[in-house]
């Protein structure tokens, strides 16, 4: 039958969770495919500076689940990482352009490292993320 089970994988993996004033729940299913391609990541609360944000994201794979688990594991490093988020500062009004300007480079430079990889990796994933962030 291909990349497909004769029949579906029905159990379901669910997450909840609460923290910075949001509460949240995550399910997941592998369906019809030969293994779980998909990964997902929720931090209701970020280390320290950001410990007032929260991040979301789900992680479609594609031809395998190695790129959507690093996503999920190493993204959101790679963007608070960037010159961008250092920069900010927690005492005045967020500067929200600093903010776009360093998810976009943060998904660029792990992009960079991705594709630097020497293995023979084929995977790939479409990215969702979502970052919030509560007033001091």
């Amino acid at each position: 039958m291909g990349a497909f089970l004769e029949k579906p994988k029905t159990e379901k993996v669910v997450n909840v969770g609460e923290g910075n004033g949001l509460r949240y729940a995550i399910s997941s299913m592998q369906g019809w495919r030969l293994e779980m391609e998909d990964a997902h990541v929720a931090k209701s609360e970020l280390p320290s500076p950001f410990q007032y944000w929260s991040y979301f994201g789900v992680f479609d794979g594609h031809a395998g689940s190695r790129v959507s688990e690093l996503c999920a594991a190493k993204l959101l490093d790679a963007i608070l990482n960037t010159e961008e988020f250092q920069k900010l500062s927690f005492d005045k009004e967020l500067d929200t352009s600093l903010v776009k300007k360093g998810i976009i480079n943060g998904f660029l430079s792990f992009d960079r490292d991705l594709a630097s990889d020497d293995s023979d990796e084929k995977s790939g994933s479409t990215a969702v993320i979502a970052l919030s962030h509560q007033p001091i």
